[in-house]
């Protein structure tokens, strides 16, 4: 009997989103009791804002025809861009943050670079589809020159808000894509080059990013200053041992930790769940990915494979991002855990991804 893939993703994905309401309900709690004077406020947010707009969201992604992303991933593509740049715009630019990743219109905000998690992917499998194995391999090929320049006119608009960490997950699920379309040895140089180019380029502009690398390497070194973040989420994990301190005791929660809530949460899940729940939290992750893999596997047409390696592996690549820096494997970028952390705009990114796979896997079953 063959397993039904689709609703082993909407399972794994019901369970990841309980988990991460009770994880982010202890996590923001004390800082939700001190700014709003409400425990369950941020809680109350994500549940309304990204859980049942995004379910409602992904329900709908689940229902659309293949064929709709295929067609109007350019023009997807393009509006996202706009919203991007939009963000450097007054009045539709957020004041009340140094960084420019978030948009405002009207009472609702978000960020727009997140939405390219979806609207890239199916960009760049609408466009890679349209040409061979062949013609995929040339460096000066369409294909290749068309994914270098878009790929380059949003790296630069994120990293001017700037948005590393999404740069690097959104860089990572396209090489994902372009792997497996065909990706030629030349190619592969190519990329490497640009990176060393582009990276080199950055630390000089932007002191701060080699910054983030010394303070990875030396943290310890200065614990109440540049080391500060990652040697507290390091207390939290080391603090939870085995089984943890329980659901609702942890202590880095108490103004220890930066951003318990958002991007730090893991730590707090560490603390409170210890060991055993951590690997709990990480054979989900792994279980989603792969499920999401045998998805692509059944596809019957290359933008569906395409489409849908975009999508699982940004999830894949965030989650793993998010739990590296957290352990301190690589240096310190803002990224949030998928299903897990506070924040609007990621959890419906995710949610939609998920309800697109669902269409994919019902359409190969």
């Amino acid at each position: 009997m063959s397993l039904n893939y689709n609703k082993i993703l909407i399972t794994l994905t019901v369970i990841l989103l309980t988990l991460g309401l009770l994880v982010l309900f202890s996590a923001s709690a004390v800082i939700a009791q001190q700014d709003y004077s409400d425990t369950f406020y941020f809680v109350k947010k994500q549940i309304i804002q990204g859980v049942i707009f995004g379910g409602i969201l992904a329900f709908l992604a689940s229902k659309l025809s293949l064929n709709f992303w295929r067609k109007l991933a350019p023009l997807f593509f393009i509006l996202n861009v706009i919203l991007i740049i939009l963000c450097f715009v007054p009045p539709f630019k957020m004041t009340s943050t140094n960084a420019l990743r978030w948009i405002k219109i009207g009472p609702i905000s978000f960020q727009p670079s997140e939405f390219l998690k979806i609207t890239y992917p199916a960009f760049l499998a609408a466009v890679l589809s349209q040409y061979n194995l062949k013609e995929r391999k040339r460096i000066f090929g369409k294909p290749f020159l068309t994914f270098l320049f878009s790929f380059g006119l949003i790296s630069g608009l994120m990293f001017i808000q700037p948005s590393t960490g999404t740069v690097l997950i959104i860089g990572l699920a396209s090489l994902a894509i372009y792997f497996t379309s065909g990706l030629s040895l030349k190619q592969i140089i190519v990329l490497v080059i640009i990176t060393i180019i582009v990276g080199s380029y950055l630390f000089k502009v932007s002191p701060y990013r080699l910054q983030r690398i010394i303070s990875f390497k030396e943290g310890e070194k200065d614990p109440l200053k540049s080391g500060y973040h990652i040697e507290q989420s390091l207390i939290g994990i080391g603090s939870g041992g085995i089984f943890g301190l329980g659901f609702l005791n942890s202590i880095q929660k108490f103004f220890y930790l930066p951003e318990s809530h958002t991007d730090s949460i893991f730590s707090v899940l560490a603390e409170e769940f210890g060991f055993v729940g951590s690997m709990i939290l990480i054979v989900l992750y792994l279980s989603l990915v792969l499920v999401g893999l045998k998805i692509t596997s059944r596809a019957l047409n290359n933008f569906n494979k395409f489409f849908a390696v975009g999508l699982i592996s940004h999830i894949g690549f965030q989650a793993f991002i998010n739990i590296a820096v957290m352990t301190k494997i690589i240096p310190v970028t803002g990224v949030t855990l998928p299903f897990i952390s506070y924040g609007s705009s990621s959890l419906i990114t995710s949610l939609v991804s998920i309800g697109i796979l669902s269409k994919i896997a019902s359409v190969e079953a």
